[in-house]
C-alpha cells in the first residue's frame, strides 16, 4: 500500500480542508492564529497545524523546511490571493512542484505584469505607474481618455477609479489620496465585453476548462457571471490562444490559472492573471456545468495525485450567479430567502448580512448582500433566472446616519490590506 500524499495548505478555510480530508490527503496546514480559530474542532485535529504569520517568509520557509526534512511534502497549495506569494516562496525553497516566486510576482504585480507583456509584446496594453495628479494628466494626454487608475496588487474590485477626461484628474487624484493610494497603476480602458477562463496546465500543456462571461455593475464590481460564455467556436480558440500566450509569457506552467480576459474589437486583450482558481462561485458553477471540481482538481494536482487531462470538457448544461444588494442599515429582516432556496433549480444561496448585522456602503465585491447561483439548459435561461431570483431576496433594514470619516476610515483600511505593494518592494511615500 503506498503513502498517503503529504501537502502543506497555505491559509486553508473549512471547504479547502474537506476536500483534502476527502481526496485521503495528509495535510501540514500553515494558518494565522485567526484563521485558525475559526475552524471547527473536527478538522483541526485531523491535520498538522502550524499556526504563524505567513508573510514572514523567513519564519515560514525555516518552519516548514524542518518539517519537511523530517516529512517529505509532495507539494504546496492555496486558492486565496493573500497566500499565493508565500506559496511560491515555499515552492521555491523546498523545490516543489509549483508557481515560482517570480512567475507568482508577476501576477500579482499589475504593473511588473504589463511591463513584461510589453517586453515581450504579448497583448500590449499602455500602462504606467503613478504618484499624483501630475502624472494622472500626463498619462491622460499621452493616451487618451478614458483611462483607470487602481492599486498596483489590488483585488476584489477594490480602489478602481475611471478617469474620464481632463476635468477628472483632481477628483480621481483627491479619491485616490483618500483611499491611502500614494503609488497606483494606470492602464488604457479596455472597451469590450469581460470574460473569465479558468484552466489547468500540466508541464506546460494548457487545458481550457471554463469560459465565463461577467457582468459588472457601478464601480467595476463584478454582479453576476454565466457559463458556458457566448462564445463560437473561432472565438474561443481566439481566447485559448491568447491565455496560452500569456501563461507562457509569465512561465506559469504548472497548476491552476485564472485569466481575465476582454473582447475588444481589437481582439482579446489580457486584464489580469491568476495562479488559482476563480472566486465569486466560479468553482460551483465549473463543477455543475462541466463536472470539474477547481479546488478539488487544483489540490490533487499539487498533491501529484491526478492524471493530467486529455483535452478540454463539454458543457453539459449551464448556470449563473446573481449578486444582490442591499439599502445601508441594519438589518431586521430578510425576506425571500426560504422561497428562493427551494427553488429546484438553486445549487446555492447565501445571504452576507443576517438579522442584526450591518450593511455597509457598497464599496467592493464583500459590500454585496448575497448571492444565488443556479442551474440551467442554456447560459441565457441561467443568468435570467439567477437575476429574477436574487431580485426576490429583500434585506429589510433600519436606516444608520452614514458616517462618512468612517466610511472613509475603513476604504482607506480595506485598499491597504489588499494592496500588497509593500510585500512586493515598493517603496512609497
Amino acid at each position: 500500500m503506498s503513502a498517503k500524499k503529504r501537502v502543506c495548505l497555505i491559509a486553508a478555510r473549512e471547504p479547502l480542508l474537506r476536500r483534502a480530508a476527502a481526496l485521503g490527503l495528509e495535510v501540514l496546514s500553515v494558518q494565522t492564529p485567526q484563521e485558525f480559530r475559526k475552524l471547527p474542532a473536527e478538522l483541526t485535529e485531523a491535520v498538522t497545524t502550524v499556526a504563524l504569520d505567513y508573510h514572514d517568509r523567513d519564519l515560514l520557509v525555516e518552519t516548514v523546511r524542518a518539517l519537511h526534512a523530517a516529512r517529505p511534502l509532495d507539494g504546496v497549495f492555496t486558492v486565496y490571493e493573500e497566500s499565493l506569494l508565500p506559496a511560491a516562496h515555499l515552492v521555491d525553497a523546498l523545490g516543489l512542484p509549483g508557481a515560482s516566486y517570480e512567475t507568482v510576482k508577476l501576477l500579482t504585480d499589475k504593473w511588473a505584469m504589463r511591463e513584461h507583456l510589453r517586453k515581450a509584446g504579448v497583448g500590449t496594453v499602455a500602462a504606467a505607474l503613478g504618484r499624483g495628479e501630475e502624472e494622472l494628466a500626463a498619462f491622460g494626454a499621452e493616451h487618451g481618455y478614458p483611462f483607470i487608475a487602481k492599486p498596483v496588487a489590488g483585488s476584489a474590485s477594490l480602489g478602481i477609479f475611471r478617469v474620464d477626461r481632463a476635468d477628472d484628474v483632481p477628483d480621481v487624484a483627491r479619491r485616490l489620496r483618500e483611499v491611502g493610494l500614494d503609488l497606483f497603476l494606470m492602464e488604457e480602458f479596455l472597451d469590450g465585453h469581460e470574460i473569465s477562463v479558468d484552466g489547468v496546465s500540466f508541464h506546460g500543456r494548457y487545458v481550457m476548462l471554463a469560459v465565463c462571461d461577467k457582468i459588472t455593475g457601478p464601480g467595476f464590481i463584478e454582479f453576476g457571471h454565466s457559463m458556458p460564455a457566448a462564445l463560437d467556436a473561432e472565438q474561443l480558440r481566439s481566447v485559448e490562444e491568447s491565455v496560452t500566450g500569456f501563461l507562457d509569457c509569465v512561465g506559469l506552467t504548472e497548476g491552476l490559472s485564472h485569466v481575465e480576459i476582454m473582447l475588444t474589437d481589437a481582439g482579446p486583450k489580457i486584464v489580469e492573471g491568476h495562479n488559482r482558481r476563480g472566486g465569486d462561485r466560479l468553482n460551483t458553477m465549473t463543477d455543475t456545468v462541466y463536472g470539474v471540481d477547481l479546488e478539488e482538481l487544483g489540490l490533487a494536482w499539487a498533491a501529484g495525485a491526478v492524471e493530467a487531462l486529455p483535452s478540454s470538457p463539454e458543457a453539459r448544461c449551464a448556470a449563473a450567479v446573481s449578486f444582490y444588494t442591499a439599502e445601508r442599515g441594519v438589518v431586521r429582516e430578510v425576506l425571500g430567502a426560504d422561497e428562493v432556496r427551494a427553488h429546484p433549480q438553486v445549487l446555492e444561496l447565501h445571504v452576507n448580512f443576517p438579522v442584526g448585522s450591518s450593511v455597509p456602503r457598497l464599496r467592493w465585491s464583500l459590500d454585496r448582500a448575497g448571492y444565488v447561483v443556479v442551474r440551467a439548459d442554456s447560459a441565457e435561461q441561467a443568468r435570467a433566472l439567477a437575476q429574477d431570483l436574487g431580485s426576490r431576496i429583500r434585506l429589510v433594514v433600519d436606516p444608520t446616519a452614514p458616517d462618512d470619516a468612517a466610511d472613509d476610515a475603513s476604504h482607506r483600511d480595506l485598499v491597504g490590506e489588499l494592496d500588497q505593494v509593500s510585500r512586493l518592494g515598493y517603496r512609497t511615500p
